[in-house]
Order: structure tokens, then sequence, then C-alpha cells
């Protein structure tokens, strides 16, 4: 790993700036208290934190919802109904951690170039990061629906350097996927923070610079790589 000061940080959205499963148990919220009652699962708490913890990971959407559907059939009149449905509330419950919206603004302050490269649906990752404020927090934002490709990809990381004005070598991505975030980085040369979000990590190659589990972390990270030339240290 270079010594070389980090100038520039990319971020993944997704259970990385923003806590997806804390949406998700939000959603689920809104779902018990605006859906039929008709078939309702008897146990709401326990079915919002399970529903919740399934936001944590990748499954596909469809697959939750058809679980959902089978669990409570009342709820939605189809499956396509319900993933319009997922998709069109979520950028309502997404938030933002207040220590991540400090870090950030800090970075601004100090001249950090902050931008955010995610994969998704434009109609839906850009409200999540107008919801969030995150918009207006960083540089540049790249959607893979806008640009036309989806990480690992390294156009997309490219273009991101370029929108921000980074460079590879001098630029930490931040993100929770393995192969999208973490790997995809890594083969652009920039470093790499994964966040492990209490998971082991299980690939041998290439191992990312640093593991973090709470996204705010990352302003030390920054910081103290700067702190020869700043003479200071992360707050």
């Amino acid at each position: 790993m270079t010594d070389q000061p980090i100038k520039s940080v990319l971020f993944d959205l997704d259970n990385t700036l923003i806590d997806r499963s804390e949406a998700f148990a939000r959603l689920f919220e809104h779902w018990c208290r605006t859906l039929p009652s008709t078939g309702r699962p008897t146990d709401l708490e326990e079915f919002v934190s399970r529903m919740g913890r399934r936001g944590k990971g990748y499954e596909p959407i469809p697959d939750i919802y058809r679980d959902m559907l089978d669990e409570w059939p009342g709820s939605f009149s189809s499956l396509d109904v319900a993933v319009k449905s997922h998709f069109d509330m979520m950028p309502d419950v997404v938030g933002l951690d207040p220590k991540t919206e400090a870090m950030l603004e800090r970075f601004r302050s100090h001249r950090v170039a902050v931008g955010v490269v995610t994969n998704g649906g434009s109609k839906t990752q850009w409200g999540k990061l107008r919801t969030t404020g995150v918009a207006t927090l960083v540089q540049a934002c790249v959607v893979s629906e806008d640009f036309g490709v989806w990480k690992p990809a390294p156009a997309i990381f490219r273009h991101a350097l370029k929108l921000i004005g980074g460079q590879a070598e001098s630029t930490l991505f931040v993100g929770d996927n393995v192969e999208h975030d973490i790997i995809g980085a890594a083969r652009m040369n920039m470093r790499t923070a994964w966040m492990s979000l209490d998971r082991e990590w299980e690939v041998k190659f290439p191992y990312p610079d640093y593991i973090v589990n709470k996204v705010w972390e990352v302003e030390e990270l920054v910081f103290r790589s700067n702190r020869s030339q700043w003479g200071l240290t992360a707050p």
C-alpha cells in the first residue's frame, strides 16, 4: 500500500453511506401500517426485524417480496405491484447518520474531493441521494443506469475519478460489495476500504487496504494519511 496521502474518496451508496437494512425496516414498518390487515403476520415486530435484515445483503428484491406475498397474501395485488411499490417508496425512508453527514462536511471544508458511485436505477438512486442530502454534500454522483455501465466495470470508476478530478493512486474507494466495490476499485489501482458490516473477508486476493464497520471511520484514515501536510488529525 502506498504512503501517498489520500486526496479524494469515492463512496458506494447502499450499505455504505446509507444504512440499507435500517431503510428496509422503516419500509416494512410502513407496509404494516398501511397495507390491508387481512392475513398480516401476527408478530409484526419480528416480521419487520426479519425483513430489515434482508436489506443488508444482495438478495434480489423480487425474491424478498415473493416471500412476503407467501407469508402475507393480502398485502399486494401482485409481485409486480409489490416490487414497483418498493422502489417508489425506498427514497422516502432512507436516512443519513449525523456522523456520516459531519464527515462529508469536514471533507468538503478540507477540500477532499468526494464522489459517489452506485449501481441501480436512476429514479430510485437519485431519490436516495437527494432525500439524504448526499447529492449536495459531494462533488459528483454517478448512477449506473445513467452512465450505462455497472460496477465493477473500469469505465464507471474512471468516469467518477474524472468528475472529481482525482487520481486513482491517491483515491480511496469505500464500499461493502466485494466484487463490485473492492475488487473493481483495486483493479483501477485505487486504495480500498471495505465496509465489513460484521462480516469476515473471504477472498484471498486482492485484500482491502482497510476494513471498517462504520463509514465515518473513513474520516480518520483520510486525515491520518494527510497528517504530515495538514498538521491535524481527524476530530
